[in-house]
């Protein structure tokens, strides 16, 4: 059951798709949250919940809906000023625009109704206007050649060896995280793209699931920093930055520098094959968790933010090798 209390206070569904699209758009939202995204935030934002409508009560001039959110996430009861025809049958599959408010740390989230859509409706629209997927290639990246001597390090960026790698492998991942975050220019993501590789090479390292966690971490927003204070790329954290000497954790190479060496830290601190499933969830608890986490509880944390971590960074990472 999730914490969040739900509040819906004057509010009209929109009556149509096409009022409901073009709400959502102002909104600037292309797909919709987990409810966690009403967890631990302070201040205001706009979200799309994905949910199922199991039934609804009026009593007195007031309504209230109870929604079941998918994966088992929890149960809900939301008030509601006007409740649409179409959401009493019970058991329907429907997307809300809602607007949470959160003042403070330990406030209760306040949540208010901005529109109503059909699930169905929305995922056969998404379908319909997705665009064309770019993945990078099913086959791990392979270095053809070696050239001697490291790069210079300069500005206080490790230096590294340079790897040669098919410039046809480089334009894909360059390809595939440009068109996962947009806001990205094309040569920032050749330059992250680049630096995946060249780390992945260097520390023995599958470059898909070095893509994969930083889809998790930060979508590839090289500002992103958490309400925790991990920063870049990776979501390094100060002490992390220590530890590897890197001078600046929003410069490219210098944060994938220590993304992937943490990463291949944790994986040789447990035994077994690297992409042991076993192993690579413990490696990715202590990215996320910490080694010390792992190691009180003698396996992965009970914490149900590094659980999902897991999760997402498996499910990503399956995606990528079967090129889906």
């Amino acid at each position: 059951m999730i914490s969040a209390v739900l509040s819906i206070v004057g509010s009209v569904p929109a009556q149509t798709l096409k009022d409901y699209l073009a709400l959502r758009k102002e909104s600037k939202i292309t797909k919709s949250s987990s409810v966690d995204a009403l967890d631990n935030f302070v201040g205001e934002k706009t979200i799309e919940l994905r949910c199922v409508v199991k039934g609804t009560l009026e009593f007195d001039g007031k309504g209230s809906i109870y929604v079941e959110y998918p994966d088992n996430r929890g149960e809900q009861a939301i008030d509601a000023a006007e409740i649409p025809s179409w959401l009493k049958g019970g058991s329907v599959a429907a997307r809300l625009l809602v607007k949470a408010t959160r003042a403070e740390p330990l406030a209760v989230v306040q949540v208010t109704l901005l529109a109503a859509a059909s699930d169905t409706d929305i995922a056969n629209y998404e379908k319909a206007n997705a665009p064309k997927p770019i993945t990078p290639p099913k086959k791990p990246v392979v270095a053809t050649t070696v050239k001697r001597g490291t790069m210079a390090s300069r500005g206080g960026n490790p230096g590294r060896t340079r790897f040669v790698v098919d410039p046809l492998v480089v334009s894909k991942y360059t390809a595939f995280i440009k068109n996962h975050n947009k806001k990205l220019s094309y040569a920032k993501a050749q330059e992250i793209a680049d630096a995946v590789i060249q780390w992945s090479i260097t520390y023995r390292l599958d470059a898909r699931l070095v893509v994969a966690i930083l889809i998790t971490e930060s979508d590839f927003n090289p500002g992103c920093v958490s309400n925790a204070g991990a920063k870049g790329l990776g979501q390094l954290m100060d002490e992390n930055c220590q530890e590897y000497g890197i001078t600046n954790v929003y410069d490219t190479n210098q944060n994938l520098y220590g993304t992937v060496r943490q990463l291949r830290e944790h994986l040789d601190r447990y035994k077994g094959e690297d992409m042991d499933p076993e192993k690579l969830a413990l490696a990715l608890a202590a990215y996320n968790a910490g080694p010390g986490n792992v190691k009180k509880y003698g396996g992965v944390p009970p914490f149900r933010e590094t659980k999902n971590y897991i999760k997402r960074v498996f499910v990503r990472y399956k995606q990528l090798c079967s090129g889906d």
